[in-house]
């Protein structure tokens, strides 16, 4: 593949070493997350972040970023911030490529006043800033929220297509069909506009013309 000036994105089975290679070697930067899939470096990145925050990062060139969103009734805290590795990092022979580390974490403060907080580390292929970061890291995951509304919603892992240009005008169909839902100011689930639309053809026409 032909990368360059591409920024990869992977979720955590995608931190592997053949993968991160060959993307460096076809010209492309990443941002991959890591789980315990990979214990050593899981362990040796969190160790690091963990290091540096008990430091306030004095040692390390770092960047921060925090956001705050109100939806649905919650308030979503984040903080991202990135820091270069150090020459004594415990992997650098390993995972050569490796400039960066990142860390993210996000606050969820629910209507009932429950909150909850998610963590996640991060493996980057350059130097960034911490808003960098954010912007691959959540571009990422609204990536995924809408093929997971495709897969579930649509239910478009029981579709079997042996042709393959039906199968790819079939995927492009349901990914319009989702864009016109969306912008349909309606307040209610995709699902229950998907049904509006079978029992009512003004509320179809309404969707059609993006009113």
């Amino acid at each position: 593949m032909d990368l360059p000036h591409s920024l990869i994105t992977l979720d955590a089975l995608g931190c592997q070493k053949e993968i991160v290679n060959a993307i460096v070697e076809c010209g492309g930067r990443y941002v991959i997350a890591i789980k315990a899939n990979q214990p050593k470096l899981f362990s040796a990145v969190s160790e690091l972040c963990e290091e540096r925050l008990d430091q306030d990062l004095k040692e390390l060139r770092h960047s921060i970023h925090d956001t705050v969103d109100l939806a649905h009734g919650r308030i979503d805290e984040r903080s991202y911030f990135v820091t270069k590795v150090p020459p004594t990092f415990a992997l650098r022979k390993e995972w050569p490529s490796i400039r960066a580390v990142g860390y993210a974490v996000r606050y969820k403060t629910h209507a009932d006043g429950i909150q909850t907080e998610q963590v996640r580390y991060y493996i980057i292929s350059d130097e960034m800033s911490a808003s960098r970061f954010a912007e691959a890291i959540r571009g990422h995951w609204q990536i995924e929220a809408m093929h997971w509304v495709l897969d579930v919603t649509f239910r478009g892992d029981q579709i079997r297509s042996a042709d393959r240009s039906l199968a790819s005008n079939l995927s492009w169909l349901r990914r319009f069909a989702l864009t016109m839902l969306r912008r349909h100011p309606l307040k209610d689930s995709l699902r229950g506009k998907m049904q509006y639309c079978m029992y009512n053809t003004s509320f179809l026409s309404e969707v059609l013309a993006h009113q």
